[in-house]
């Protein structure tokens, strides 16, 4: 196996003989892809992109996003990866609140008009006039001149440099960037082989987003073992579908809401799949054994953006002895539980710190274990089994919303006095997000509602149901009682 270091993600980077992408009617080799990508480093420095620089992306296309991350690895900058269903008000806060100077993206609009990133977005009527975004230098990959590139005089990373920062839901509503090192990630791929079984022959589908850790790690895992990377057309389940029956992946990565699509149609992998990955909230038993009658070969996993992907995993046979576990951890991952039955994690794949966010680093790292937030036990043989997930996040199809920000985007709707919101367990979607609100206005109704959210937030974090209701309960402090609300509903 490599050795931990950051060599290892440019280990075949000469190779003409080994495919690194495959999409629809397009291939490109390892040595293609760096070479292509020392370009966009070139045309980047020239833009006064520098070493230890945060670089935002907001890049749709996915064989560019590859491309731009190892881009700026040669820089020795830092991507920054954002959700790109992120509405332009929610990119806004991000780049204000953290005070990046860059933007890079492939769907601006010339001239550029702030943050408008795509026809998506080019229908939201919120004005976005802000004097720190103004300063953002925004650059276009699509309008690079590449006339001048070269080889790009670059050094590798070392391997405690920061290597990419993943934005998680905060327990305020303010979005956290988890930061990783070269190191952390790599620990990560070398654990998760114990299941995973690398070779140059393998193929990875693109089946998760790549600003998620989960999707991320899928192109880190490639770099580093040589192995080509599947994109499909989209992340549609005809897409997926498609993709999965003409270029046979050997690994799969899912959310539980995808693979039941998937088996609703009758999709079935070729034999070739070594393994697949279900993850991104609840997994239901039942789900991953029909999924292993139909030869998914799948493997529950659990693990979080701070421990840079899955950390334990259990197998649809392990299941049928330890139902409803979360499995065993890694070799190198220590569990223990708190006295309040707090899931604590160490291991040398744990991020670093959040970003700007010393007071939430020392609350999450204390004496080298990550405090997760998450509650639940471990059996006599060692299975991880969880009874409640952190910090009330709502998980709904791989997705992370946070109540709290749903929370203060309703009552910034004139009518509605109070409110709270929780997730509904969801076979397809593993949770949905719900709300139960009291109104002053009885003109105020679901659709209403949902409207006016759409101006506000991203779509998957609108409410699917919402329950109106005459008075919400409150502890004495004046706290919402979010279980007993859970439990009315």
């Amino acid at each position: 196996m490599h050795s931990t270091s950051p060599k290892n993600f440019f280990n075949f980077s000469d190779r003409n003989d080994l495919t690194a992408v495959i999409k629809p009617g397009f291939m490109i080799s390892y040595k293609e892809l760096f070479d292509q990508a020392n370009q966009i480093a070139f045309a980047l420095s020239d833009k006064g992109i520098e070493k230890y620089s945060y670089i935002p992306l907001l890049i749709e296309d996915n064989l560019l996003f590859i491309k731009t991350v190892i881009a700026l690895w040669y820089l020795g900058a830092v991507p920054v990866p954002l959700n790109t269903k992120l509405l332009d008000t929610e990119i806004q806060a991000i780049m204000d609140d953290y005070n990046f100077k860059f933007l890079i993206s492939d769907s601006f609009p010339e001239p550029f008009v702030p943050l408008s990133l795509s026809d998506k977005r080019k229908n939201n009527k919120t004005s976005h006039q802000n004097t720190k975004t103004q300063n953002i230098t925004k650059i276009n990959l699509l309008n690079l001149d590449f006339k001048l590139a070269s080889e790009l005089n670059h050094s590798t990373p070392a391997i405690n440099d920061e290597a990419v920062i993943i934005f998680t839901s905060g327990s305020t509503g303010r979005p956290k960037g988890v930061v990783h090192t070269f190191s952390t990630l790599i620990t990560s791929i070398k654990n998760s082989n114990e299941i995973l079984n690398h070779n140059v022959k393998d193929k990875w589908l693109a089946s998760l987003p790549f600003y998620h850790i989960g999707g991320f790690q899928i192109i880190c895992r490639s770099l580093y073992h040589g192995c080509s990377i599947i994109l499909p057309e989209t992340l549609q389940t005809n897409d997926l579908s498609c993709a999965i029956t003409k270029y046979k992946p050997t690994h799969i990565s899912l959310v539980s809401a995808q693979l039941d699509k998937l088996l609703h149609q009758k999709v079935k992998p070729d034999q070739s799949l070594k393994v697949s990955l279900i993850g991104g909230g609840i997994v239901d038993d039942d789900l991953l054994l029909q999924a292993d009658k139909l030869g998914w070969k799948p493997f529950h996993v659990y693990g979080s953006s701070e421990t840079a992907s899955m950390i334990t995993a259990i197998s649809a046979n392990e299941i049928k002895s330890k139902p409803q576990s979360a499995g065993k951890s890694f070799k190198e991952v220590h569990i223990i539980i708190s006295s309040e039955s707090e899931i604590l994690v160490k291991s040398k794949s744990l991020f670093v710190k959040y970003l700007y966010d010393e007071k939430e680093t020392a609350s999450k790292l204390i004496d080298g274990f990550y405090h997760t937030g998450d509650l639940g036990f471990l059996d006599d043989d060692g299975y991880l089994f969880i009874d409640a997930r952190r910090n009330d996040l709502i998980v709904t199809g791989g997705e992370n919303v946070n109540p709290i920000e749903v929370e203060k985007k309703l009552l910034l709707i004139s009518g509605i006095k109070d409110a709270c919101v929780f997730p509904k367990q969801n076979k397809t979607w593993g949770q949905i997000v719900a709300a139960a609100i009291v109104i002053s206005d009885s003109s105020l109704d679901e659709r209403i509602i949902k409207e006016m959210l759409k101006q506000k937030i991203a779509g998957y974090k609108i409410p699917k149901e919402f329950f109106f209701i005459d008075k919400l309960p409150h502890t004495s402090l004046g706290k919402l009682e979010r279980e007993k609300i859970r439990k009315m509903f």
